[in-house]
C-alpha cells in the first residue's frame, strides 16, 4: 500500500484524472468490440452481420499495426498532439459511417447497409490501433511496477463505467462511446505532456535481445487470442442474452482484475510479471474446459471465460512490452504493433474458423472437447517455456553464500541489494554492476550491445534512484559497510 501513497503524493490531481483516460478507452472498447452492446442499440442487425463488423475491426487493426511497425523501425514518432488529432479524425468518420448503419439499417436492406456496417467496423479499428498505440507510448514512460498498477487500476474503474452505461438506454450506447473514444484521445495527449519526454531509438542488438525475451509471452497470449474467437463463435454466444453476458462478464473481470491488483499491493520486492504471467496462463484455461462440460449454462460463463483468459493474459503482456520499451529505448511502437498485430491476427483466425463451423459443431461433439483439450495443452506448454526462461526471473541471488566468496562474488552481492533496495529494472542492474567495476560508459556500451546514449539514459535513472551526481559517489555507496 506505500507504493500507491507514494504514487498517488507525486502526481497531480489534475494529472491523474488524464491518466484515467485509459480507462475511459477500455469501456469503449467492451462496448464496442468485446460486446454487442452498441451494435444492439438499433435493434438485431443479425449475428452474421455483427461478425462482420468485428472482422473488419480486426483486419484493421492489423494492417495499421503492421504500418506502424514499419515506420517506427524508420521514423521518428510524431508528437503526442498530430498523433492524437489524427486519431479523433478517423474516429468521427467511423462514428458517422457507424450512424449512418444504424439510422437506415431498420428501412433498407442487407445489401444496402452492409458495405456501410463492413466500413464502419474498419474505420473503428483504425482508430482503436492508433489509440492503443497513444496509451502504449505513455505506458512506455513508466516504471514496471508503475505500468502494472496504471493498466490493473484502469481496468478496475472501466468495470464500474461500464456497469453504470449498461443501465443507459440502448441508443444512448453510439453517442457515448463517441465521447468516450475523444476524451480518452485527449486524455491520452495530456498524460504525454506530464511525463519526461523521452528520446527512442532503434539498435539490431538492443531489438534482438528484446524479441527474444518477449516471444514467449507473447506466443501465450497468441494462443489465448485463437481460442478465445474460435470459442466465442462454436460455443453460440449469439444465443445468450447481452444482459446476461454483460452480468457474467463483469463478475469474473471484477475477480481477475483484484486478483492481479494483490501482487503490486501486498509484494515489496521488484515486480516479476514474468511468474505472474506463467501462473495466470494455464487457470486462464479453465474456461476451455469447462466448454464441453456446462455449455452456455450459467448464464454464459464459458463464453466470459473465453474472453477472460485473453484479457488476462493481454493485460501482462501490455506491462512486459511498456518495461522492455522503457528499459531499452527502443520506439514503443515498435514493440507494440508487432505483438498486438500477432494477438489480433490470431485472434481474427479463430473467429473465421469457428464462424465457419459453428453449425457443425455441439455440445458434446467429440472435435469440441479435443480442441478444448489441446489448447489446455498447449497453454501448459507455454506456461512451462516462461519458468525454464531466466530472463523472465528476478535479479535476486538466491543460492546459498559460497564459504569463501571472491571479491567479484561480495561486489556483485553487494549490487544486488542496492539494485532490490532501490528497485532497479533489470537492465539498471546490470548496467549498475559494470559502472561498480570501474567500466567506463563506452566499453558498457560495447559488452552490453547497446547504443552509448541508451547506457547514458540508464546511468542517469540510476544516478537520480541513488540520489547521487558523480561516479565517486557510487564507488562510494557500492564500498560502504
Amino acid at each position: 500500500m506505500g507504493y500507491l501513497r507514494d504514487i498517488a503524493r507525486s502526481l497531480r490531481a489534475r494529472d491523474a484524472v488524464f491518466f484515467g483516460g485509459y480507462a475511459l478507452y477500455l469501456v469503449f472498447s467492451y462496448m464496442v468490440f468485446h460486446s454487442a452492446t452498441v451494435l444492439s442499440s438499433t435493434g438485431s442487425l443479425g449475428y452474421g452481420f455483427e461478425v462482420m463488423f468485428s472482422m473488419g475491426a480486426m483486419g484493421a487493426r492489423i494492417v495499421v499495426y503492421l504500418v506502424c511497425a514499419l515506420v517506427a523501425y524508420r521514423l521518428k514518432p510524431i508528437s503526442g498532439a498530430a498523433a492524437a488529432l489524427m486519431t479523433i479524425g478517423v474516429a468521427i468518420v467511423a462514428f458517422v459511417a457507424t450512424a449512418m448503419v444504424f439510422q437506415f439499417a431498420p428501412v433498407s436492406t442487407p445489401d444496402l447497409f452492409a458495405p456501410w456496417l463492413l466500413l464502419g467496423g474498419i474505420l473503428l479499428g483504425v482508430a482503436d490501433a492508433l489509440i492503443t498505440l497513444l496509451w502504449a507510448r505513455f505506458s512506455s514512460t513508466l516504471t514496471l511496477r508503475a505500468v502494472y498498477l496504471f493498466v490493473v487500476l484502469c481496468n478496475a474503474v472501466s468495470l464500474v463505467f461500464y456497469f453504470a452505461i449498461t443501465l443507459v438506454p440502448a441508443p444512448a450506447a453510439l453517442p457515448i462511446a463517441a465521447l468516450l473514444f475523444v476524451m480518452s484521445a485527449a486524455f491520452a495527449k495530456k498524460s504525454l505532456d506530464a511525463r519526461p519526454s523521452v528520446e527512442s531509438e532503434f539498435s539490431k542488438p538492443v531489438f534482438g535481445g528484446a524479441v527474444k525475451s518477449l516471444w514467449h509471452p507473447v506466443l501465450g497470449t497468441v494462443i489465448l487470442c485463437f481460442m478465445s474467437g474460435l470459442m466465442l463463435q462454436i460455443s453460440g454466444q449469439h444465443e445468450i442474452p447481452l444482459s446476461s453476458f454483460q452480468q457474467t462478464s463483469l463478475f469474473t473481470s471484477a475477480i481477475a482484475v483484484l486478483c492481479l491488483l494483490l501482487p503490486a499491493l501486498l509484494i515489496k520486492k521488484p515486480l516479476n510479471v514474468g511468474k505472474i504471467y506463467a501462473v495466470a496462463l494455464p487457470l486462464s484455461a479453465a474456461g476451455f474446459l469447462l466448454l464441453p462440460l456446462i455449455w452456455n449454462a450459467a448464464g454464459g460463463i464459458v463464453n466470459s471465460f473465453a474472453q477472460l483468459g485473453a484479457m488476462v493474459a493481454g493485460i501482462i503482456l501490455w506491462c512486459m512490452i511498456a518495461d522492455s520499451a522503457h528499459d531499452t529505448k527502443l520506439p514503443s511502437a515498435l514493440l507494440f504493433s508487432l505483438a498486438l498485430a500477432c494477438t489480433n491476427a490470431a485472434q481474427l483466425a479463430g473467429t473465421i474458423i469457428g464462424f465457419v463451423n459453428a453449425e457443425t459443431l455441439k455440445q458434446g461433439d467429440l472435435v469440441l472437447t479435443t480442441v478444448a483439450l489441446v489448447s489446455v495443452y498447449l497453454l501448459l506448454m507455454a506456461a512451462l517455456l516462461l519458468f525454464k526462461d531466466k530472463r523472465l526471473t528476478t535479479t535476486e541471488e538466491t543460492g546459498p553464500a559460497a564459504p569463501q566468496p571472491t571479491p567479484e562474488e561480495v561486489l556483485s552481492s553487494r549490487c544486488n541489494d542496492i539494485a532490490a533496495a532501490h528497485q532497479f529494472t533489470p537492465r539498471e542492474t546490470e548496467i549498475f554492476k559494470l559502472l561498480a567495476q570501474g567500466y567506463t560508459m563506452p566499453v558498457i556500451s560495447e559488452k552490453l550491445f547497446v547504443s552509448e546514449n541508451t547506457v547514458k539514459s540508464h546511468v542517469k535513472s540510476i544516478y537520480q534512484k541513488l540520489g547521487i551526481h558523480v561516479r565517486s559517489e557510487l564507488i562510494e555507496l557500492v564500498n560502504r559497510p
